[in-house]
């Protein structure tokens, strides 16, 4: 795969940049996960997408910071299904219904998988652990309007922002368990497993804030 018919033009348009941005993170993952992070360099992954060093460097922080846009999917994903979540649903409802209206693409699936490698590793590279927690630092902050919403409480109550804190936390460790499971130990789990972990992660984390239907 090779992005050089659009070097020099591609960030001038915000889609076309973040599509590309998304390019190199996928071929960053891939990379790190077959050389390992200390054995890829910035010059490696310009390479495999094809583009120039310098390039790479002008929309990313570090080489491992190439792994956020891929790693952001499923944070955004989480985010979007958050915000659509009705009133009137209890999240255990809520979660499987969106699991079917929004069934994942083979693409998507793809990137999941990468995305779960990834994490894997973060537990011994630190800088890829910086990465992964900036990611789940913007959907914390993505998580507040929307709880605001939830709770009828202004953004800026401390009670919102425990809450976004306490969700984002709560998806952070339910992904990590599950990755280790699927990735490390070659356990089957199933989409079903993983909404019930989430659900009973929010709620217990939360102290039952959320989960269940706002009550009018």
């Amino acid at each position: 795969m090779s992005l050089s018919d659009t070097e020099g033009r591609w960030w001038a348009i915000d889609d076309k940049h973040a599509h590309a941005r998304l390019t190199v993170s996928r071929l960053a993952a891939a990379l790190f996960w077959e050389r390992g992070v200390a054995k890829t360099s910035g010059d490696d992954i310009a390479a495999a997408a094809g583009l120039s060093t310098r390039t790479i460097w002008r929309y990313f922080r570090t080489k491992e910071s190439c792994v956020e846009p891929l790693l952001a999917k499923s944070a955004d994903r989480f985010l979007a299904t958050m915000n659509e979540w009705p009133h009137d649903q209890s999240l255990a409802q809520h979660l499987r219904e969106d699991s079917y209206r929004n069934p994942l693409s083979p693409q998507d699936v793809e990137d999941v998988i990468s995305a779960m490698r990834l994490t894997t590793m973060t537990a011994s590279e630190p800088a890829l652990r910086t990465a992964y927690l900036m990611v789940h630092d913007q959907m914390e902050r993505g998580l507040i309007p929307v709880l605001a919403d939830r709770l009828g409480l202004p953004e800026d109550d401390l009670t919102v922002r425990l809450c976004a804190a306490a969700v984002t936390g709560a998806f952070r460790v339910v992904d990590e368990d599950v990755t280790r499971a699927v990735i490390v130990e070659r356990k089957p789990v199933t989409q079903s497993e993983v909404l019930d972990l989430m659900d009973r992660a929010i709620h217990d984390a939360t102290n039952g804030r959320l989960g269940g239907p706002v009550s009018h």
